[in-house]
């Protein structure tokens, strides 16, 4: 795994516009601190995923939510061949390998389990992953459950009279 820069001339997509809603927003920012840890080894770096999906969701939710996505990050360690890039975790651009890991969960969000073993094998950059697979299909549930916690508020000119 190793932070990544885009090759210069490349459009990166934006963080907004890969992620479904604001739960897939959060396991992004979660697998990016974790990555970020496994690289560093420095814990500080998983104390930030913690905290930030605590203050989002509370203190026996926000951990089995980041338990759940340092799951999908140990089972891509595991079974990628090859670097995994990342941004930092406060970027608003994504490489190419986090929009694979986003639509991967997406598709497990939704119960799509064949593109989801497709899918993970191709970003694992291997015949099968399914140490991916079922990481994916655990963190599903507690993805769904968050995104009915962190649906945005809406604007008051948003609201009907």
């Amino acid at each position: 795994m190793h932070e990544s820069s885009a090759p210069s001339g490349a459009a990166m997509q934006r963080v907004g516009d890969a992620c479904g809603d604001e739960a897939e927003i959060l396991a992004l920012s979660v697998a990016r601190f974790v990555a970020a840890g496994y690289m560093t080894g420095d814990v500080a770096c998983w104390d930030a995923a913690f905290n930030g999906a605590e203050a989002l969701l509370g203190a026996v939710e926000g951990p089995s939510f980041v338990a759940k996505v340092v799951g999908i990050v140990r089972a891509l360690r595991i079974e990628r061949d090859g670097d995994w890039s990342f941004m930092p975790a406060s970027c608003c651009r994504l490489t190419g390998h986090e929009c694979a890991l986003v639509a991967l969960i997406g598709r497990g969000r939704r119960g799509r389990w064949d593109e989801v073993a497709q899918g993970a094998a191709s970003l694992a950059g291997r015949e099968t992953a399914p140490r991916l697979v079922a990481a994916i299909r655990a963190a599903a549930g507690t993805i769904n459950s968050a995104a009915t916690r962190l649906v945005p508020a809406r604007p008051a000119s948003a609201v009907l009279h």
